[in-house]
């Protein structure tokens, strides 16, 4: 069944799991991290910035789904753009304050980088692939 909603709304199920995934990174930053900050490590006003980028991904991607442009490839361009640059900062973020995280944040922010980059790459597959499938 959620094969067939997938493929429904093909290709633009690709926003609604980039807005399914940025939620989950807000959730994560503002319900569990914040509140254990010092588990972590991560300076709160760090968490907050990352948080806002996170939100702007959130809506982007959100509006970028119910609106279903027809020129999807470009909105999926900026998707991609936006989780770089959010991997980008976290990154900068990760490497300017190392002497004070811990270890569980260094994990977390390591991982998140992992499976954001491991997305961009699903999308960047998504754009050749459609690409593939207009010259033929």
């Amino acid at each position: 069944m959620l094969q067939k909603l997938l493929k429904q709304f093909q290709p633009y199920t690709i926003f609604l799991l980039d807005a399914l995934g940025a939620s989950l990174s807000l959730l994560v930053l503002f319900a569990v991290i914040v509140p254990f900050q010092p588990y972590f490590g991560m300076p709160l006003e760090v968490l907050q910035k990352l948080g806002i980028l996170a939100g702007i991904m959130f809506f982007y991607s959100n509006i970028c789904f119910m609106q279903k442009p027809k020129h999807w490839k470009w909105f999926l361009f900026g998707v991609i753009l936006g989780n770089l640059t959010y991997c980008g900062f976290s990154m900068y973020f990760l490497f300017q304050n190392w002497i004070v995280l811990q270890p569980l944040g260094a994990v977390y922010f390591i991982w998140e980088k992992i499976v954001i980059l491991a997305i961009v790459a699903y999308e960047g597959f998504i754009l050749t692939k459609s690409e593939e499938s207009l010259k033929a």
